[in-house]
């Protein structure tokens, strides 16, 4: 069950577009900087893929599927659950609500649409992914970010990433429905 918890994690972290987003306590960075040098080195997003891909792929047969993904999105559910359950204030509908019997949180959707997005790494289009398709989705989101091509990518090209990302979003968001 652990192993679940964490995978979903790590599937909700993989989402996100970006290489490193967060710094949490202790002034340590999340995500691929292993050195923890605030530099991103393309051997260190290698390894943090491989890392990652070993915590979601649940029965170690070195591919995630559709059943995998099923289950890692519904362990983030059930953490998501127990989480909500534990902040009266939560409950009262500030950060989502329950619609059509399914979990809709701040920013929409149910889970399946990052499940979606996950199956556009499946590049071989077998309804699996495989370790050098994940592993090569990480790299295409490093060099997106190297944007100067000295195969590092350092804050200021992950703040510019992250600005890009946030742009992008917002423009989507304005688009009328339709």
């Amino acid at each position: 069950m652990k192993k679940t918890l964490i995978a979903g994690a790590a599937l909700a972290a993989m989402l996100t577009g970006s290489i490193a987003i967060a710094q949490p306590g202790g002034g340590k960075m999340r995500g691929p900087d292993a050195n923890q040098d605030g530099v991103i080195t393309e051997a260190e997003v290698r390894a943090h893929a491989r890392e990652r891909f070993a915590k979601m792929d649940i029965n170690n047969d070195g591919k995630i599927d559709q059943a995998e993904m099923t289950a890692l999105r519904e362990a983030r559910q059930a953490k998501r659950a127990e989480r909500m359950a534990s902040r009266p204030e939560a409950r009262q509908g500030e950060a989502g609500e329950r619609k059509g019997g399914k979990w809709r949180g701040k920013r929409g959707g149910d889970g399946e649409g990052m499940q979606r997005g996950m199956m556009r790494l499946d590049t071989n289009n077998d309804g699996a992914i495989s370790l050098a398709e994940f592993e090569a989705a990480a790299i295409e989101r490093f060099k997106r970010q190297d944007t100067n091509n000295d195969g590092q990518v350092t804050k200021a090209e992950r703040d510019a990433a992250r600005e890009a990302m946030k742009q992008r979003w917002q423009e989507k968001r304005a688009k009328p429905a339709g």
